[in-house]
């Protein structure tokens, strides 16, 4: 095994994890316009050039052998929507290692869209690609994204300092990882099944704030290497 399938499709709950292709230009191009970031490293940053991107710069890394990037549709709706975009990227085929990155649509944030669907992704590449470990890195200051990996079961395994880029300097990136033999440990808490320490709390009258991004790409310099 050299590479993911070029039309690998799983289906979730509420999720539908599928290629993009051409058929999604008028909602990319929405995205664009909105100036939504929650696409793929790679994506186009005008509208000018979302067919080009549909058509070939998406299938890059699948082509390659080194990833595959996916669109997270609703399946539960008549009318399929794009909420958010997950990948795996940097795969090392002779070790079985592969590292996962994700980002939601701004409006869909805090649903439970990212666990799900990295969840969903993790079982099938364990069961049918030979992978025996996948990465996840994710800002330290993420919170939001720190209780995807949580949630999704993978171990915090330590913390890389300065290791990403934002546009307003660096970040430390939390590392984490899920092993194959993982799933079948009873002691340890399945994917989608959030520790105690992440178990939300009611609240009648907690201020209202913007929702937090809810994003674990590469950080830009590691971009050209593998995540397309």
């Amino acid at each position: 095994m050299n590479g993911f399938d070029a039309q690998l499709t799983i289906r979730t709950r509420r999720l539908v994890l599928r290629p993009f292709g051409p058929q999604d230009a008028q909602r990319i191009t929405g995205v664009v316009e909105a100036g939504h970031r929650f696409l793929p490293p790679g994506a186009p940053g005008h509208v000018s050039g979302v067919r080009q991107w549909l058509r070939y710069g998406v299938h890059e890394l699948q082509r390659s052998g080194q990833g595959i990037h996916l669109a997270m549709e609703l399946a539960t709706e008549a009318e399929a929507r794009i909420v958010g975009a997950i990948s795996l990227f940097k795969t090392q085929w002779g070790i079985g290692v592969t590292e996962v990155g994700y980002g939601v649509h701004p409006v869909h944030r805090g649903r439970g869209y990212a666990p799900e669907a990295v969840t969903a992704l993790a079982g099938r590449v364990f069961a049918d690609y030979g992978i025996r470990r996948i990465e996840l890195r994710a800002n330290l200051d993420n919170a939001a994204s720190l209780r995807v990996a949580e949630k999704a079961g993978f171990v915090r395994e330590g913390v890389l300092r300065s290791a990403g880029q934002e546009d307003d300097g660096p970040r430390d990136l939390v590392v984490f990882g899920l092993l194959r033999d993982d799933l079948a440990d009873p002691r340890r808490p399945g994917p989608g099944s959030a520790p105690s320490a992440w178990r939300p709390r009611a609240s009648c009258c907690a201020p209202s704030r913007p929702p937090t991004p809810t994003t674990s790409w590469p950080p830009p310099r590691t971009r050209r290497s593998g995540a397309g």
